[in-house]
């Protein structure tokens, strides 16, 4: 992974000093019906968007105060699809939640340059970025679903298809040249004698603090989950569904003052100690022990990844053993399916990078990423260029169906602002 200029993300850290000047009442961006927008939620928001923008805020201020009215509008459009959204009782699973945090955190990660660059930018470790962007997908993947179910069922006709492209053809620009590619993900693991070395280690541990020596100082000295080591392993108070399900219900089970077995996440090994209980809410402090992927590990996943890769003869060869082996829970059922991507900003950036150089129904070569391997095989290749009918008619539709849902959506917008109310505190007086 390349190094991002991390001058630029620094920088992007007084992001939020934008907000400070204002005239605010006790830190409130912004109210919609019962929800309060802070502007600590604007400022990280904007750094985000920034981040993913690129925008450096000693050349360009001007764009970055206008992105802030942005993403504040933004969250109080979300917003007022909450209010009635909650309403009508639009719900989803906490582990949808927690796949979309997981891709996004990757994808922060990934434009951030590292973790360690991502967590100078927000001020807090991966652990507690993870737990305060929880609340925040949840509200927005209720508002998507919501508006899945406004405006899902809109459609467009071949007729407005021909109108949008006489209308805007001369401002539609260039299109990129896309890739229409199944993949097979393989996540790396620690092996076995590398899980046998942490789950010794911890073990040594939590018989030291059974025979007296103090939880906090060896959570200090050697726990390997950042956001809470610096603390002596305290987490603070916090309620039921904060936890993965193997940690939470040890937890959740433990008296005060008790020192848990030892427990296995897909984080690592950890030892839990609860500290205090409040109804529904505990205090816990832990130690975190995670296995670490060896050369021997990455080396025997890649010949793993590079079999499967010379077992693979056709299309459907593929898909099965994308179904059967991929540890991309997005993809897995669909055989593996990407569909159609614009290398320049896929996620991903080595499956970016490698893309234009495939040939269309053969396998790639087992592609390294931090996470692990990708095997890569492309079907088709649209060539972009000056958009028309003829040559992009799909993309074109999506455009003028987008449009279409978009001048829907403002209107529903119009009405819910009328019957919801909305006050915005940053707008100039």
């Amino acid at each position: 992974m390349k190094n991002k200029k991390p001058g630029l993300f620094f920088v992007l850290f007084g992001a939020g000093l934008l907000l400070s000047g204002q005239n605010l009442i006790d830190g409130v961006a912004a109210l919609v019906g019962e929800h309060v927008i802070l502007k600590s939620d604007v400022a990280q928001l904007v750094q985000m968007t920034a981040i993913e923008q690129r925008l450096d805020p000693r050349l360009d201020m001007d764009k970055l105060e206008k992105l802030q009215k942005q993403v504040l509008q933004s969250l109080i459009n979300q917003k007022l699809i909450l209010e009635i959204a909650e309403v009508e009782s639009i719900e989803v699973e906490d582990r949808e939640v927690d796949q979309a945090v997981e891709q996004y955190l990757a994808q922060s990660i990934s434009q951030a340059g590292s973790e360690e660059q991502l967590e100078k930018i927000l001020g807090k470790r991966v652990g507690e970025i993870r737990r305060m962007w929880w609340p925040d997908m949840r509200d927005q993947l209720i508002a998507e679903r919501y508006q899945g179910r406004l405006f899902g069922g809109i459609t467009i006709t071949r007729d407005e298809v021909f109108v949008f492209y006489n209308n805007y053809k001369d401002s539609l620009g260039s299109v990129p040249t896309l890739y229409n590619t199944d993949h097979i993900f393989f996540k790396l693991r620690p092996g076995r004698e590398s899980r046998r070395l942490a789950y010794s280690f911890i073990d040594s541990l939590k018989k030291r603090v059974l025979l007296g020596d103090s939880f906090s100082q060896l959570a200090e000295m050697f726990s390997q989950d950042p956001g809470s080591a610096r603390n002596g392993g305290e987490m603070g108070f916090v309620t039921r569904g904060t936890f993965v399900p193997a940690f939470e219900q040890a937890a959740y089970a433990l008296e005060p003052g008790k020192v848990s077995d030892i427990i296995e996440t897909e984080f690592g090994y950890h030892i839990i100690e609860v500290l205090e209980a409040m109804g529904d809410k505990v205090n816990v402090r832990h130690i975190l022990i995670a296995p670490k992927v060896s050369p021997a590990d990455e080396d025997s996943l890649y010949a793993f990844a590079l079999n499967i890769r010379d077992s693979t003869t056709t299309e459907d060869d593929f898909s099965r053993l994308a179904k059967k082996y991929s540890d991309d829970i997005s993809t897995k059922d669909l055989g593996g399916r990407l569909g159609w991507v614009n290398p320049n900003q896929f996620p991903i950036e080595e499956i970016g990078q490698v893309l234009p150089t495939l040939k269309v129904g053969f396998p790639s070569p087992p592609v390294t990423t931090k996470d692990g391997f990708h095997l890569l095989l492309l079907l088709e290749v649209k060539e972009g260029g000056t958009p028309t009918l003829a040559t992009h008619w799909s993309e074109i539709e999506g455009l003028a169906l987008a449009r279409k849902k978009s001048s829907h959506f403002n209107e529903w917008l119009k009405e819910a602002s009328a019957s919801i109310y909305v006050e915005n505190f940053l707008i100039e007086r």
